[in-house]
């Protein structure tokens, strides 16, 4: 069997039971032990970071994909790798810092 074929169906498989995890979770562990009020707001917080996990990201992903390869000792690599783990923070913590401060001031 070739390497693209194995890697796939194994690749299918955890992925199947990714989704039955989820679903056993969605279905029957978080209607059974969480209330309705508690589920709501567990349903919105996987939905919200779903969303906002793009924009968060701030292509970082992407850019590792393109731009790991270019660098060859290990020392650029771990340099580069290091700023693209810090390179969300650097967005992450302005904005929830501005929004921690709004809803303070507004009392939402």
């Amino acid at each position: 069997m070739g390497l693209v074929i194995n890697q796939s169906i194994k690749n299918t498989i955890i992925t199947y039971f990714g989704f039955g995890i989820g679903a056993v979770n969605a279905l029957f562990l978080y209607t059974n032990f969480l209330g309705k009020t508690h589920y709501g707001m567990v349903a919105f917080l996987l939905s919200a970071s779903n969303i906002m996990m793009p924009l968060m990201a701030f292509g970082v992903q992407n850019t590792m994909i393109r731009f790991y390869s270019k660098y060859t000792t290990a020392a650029e690599r771990d340099h580069f790798l290091s700023f693209m783990l810090l390179m969300p923070l650097f967005l992450i913590i302005p904005i929830t810092t501005i929004t921690y401060f709004f809803m303070i001031r507004l009392r939402f």
